[in-house]
């Protein structure tokens, strides 16, 4: 049987999964980031990927924030984006 590596043990007693949603994230809806290329989005939904690492969804449109259709992003939104990948402005 294979087994995901998110839920193998850290070394500390708890999994990679458990360590990455206990992970709070850096970033506000709301929040004008930049991406490494210099784009300037919005911070328009906090999400995690399946592992449980904190990821963003962004949007070019100020007040954008609220999604139409569960499960799914906005028209305008990219997301997948993580924190590593951007910066505060």
């Amino acid at each position: 049987m294979l087994q995901n590596i998110a839920d193998l043990d850290s070394g500390n007693g708890k999994t990679y999964r458990e360590i990455n949603n206990e992970t709070k994230h850096k970033f506000d809806v709301g929040q004008l980031v930049e991406l490494d290329d210099g784009v300037r989005l919005f911070v328009a939904k906090q999400t995690r990927d399946c592992d449980g690492t904190p990821l963003y969804c962004l949007t070019p449109k100020k007040g954008d924030y609220e999604q139409q259709c569960k499960g799914f992003a906005n028209y305008n939104w990219v997301n997948g984006y993580p924190c590593d990948s951007l910066k505060a402005v």
